[in-house]
């Protein structure tokens, strides 16, 4: 597609690495650490820090911490397009929300920019501009029996007869 266009060609093959090329032509698919790459770039051109989060204690939580000056807080998950994010990512984004900080999901590089201008017009004292970054699914809630009472009869009976083959020792010579 981009090949039928030799002076448009021409100026990408200089300015843009060759993978990206690919991804552009809808050779190659976008994956998430080039949208992680990507996003670090634009965040620290825009004055902040992207730092990546891990825990040995914690699992689910999102990839980045970014920060701005002005004490601006966001947790970033990026992910590659149309990836959604897992049930405990969203639990810990639950989480983080009743805080009070705002969580993103970045999954494309379009949305790089939007997020970069609403982080940097946003007060932390006011919620975070909605719409930012791809949609993430509400949390689904479990709910649990309310008749607790019959509880025990719906699992099976258990014979004893069938559980004397464990508890009986068979003499022998050990010692």
């Amino acid at each position: 597609m981009l090949r039928k266009l030799p002076l448009l060609w021409e100026l990408l093959s200089y300015a843009v690495p060759v993978r990206l090329v690919r991804i552009l032509e809808g050779r190659q698919a976008l994956r998430e650490y080039i949208v992680e790459n990507e996003f670090v770039k634009a965040v620290k051109a825009a004055g902040g820090v992207a730092y990546k989060l891990t825990s040995q204690t914690a699992n689910g939580l999102p990839d980045r911490l970014v920060l701005f000056p002005a004490a601006k807080t966001i947790f970033v998950e990026l992910k590659a397009p149309g990836k959604m994010m897992r049930p405990l990512q969203r639990k810990r984004r639950y989480q983080l929300m009743k805080l009070g900080f705002p969580v993103l999901c970045i999954d494309r590089m379009p949305q790089i920019k939007p997020f970069i201008s609403a982080a940097l017009s946003w007060t932390p004292s006011e919620q975070f501009p909605e719409g930012i970054g791809a949609k993430i699914p509400d949390l689904e809630r479990a709910t649990l029996p309310t008749d607790m009472d019959n509880f025990w009869e719906t699992l099976e009976p258990i014979d004893p007869d069938n559980l004397i083959e464990f508890y009986e020792i068979e003499d022998g010579d050990d010692a």
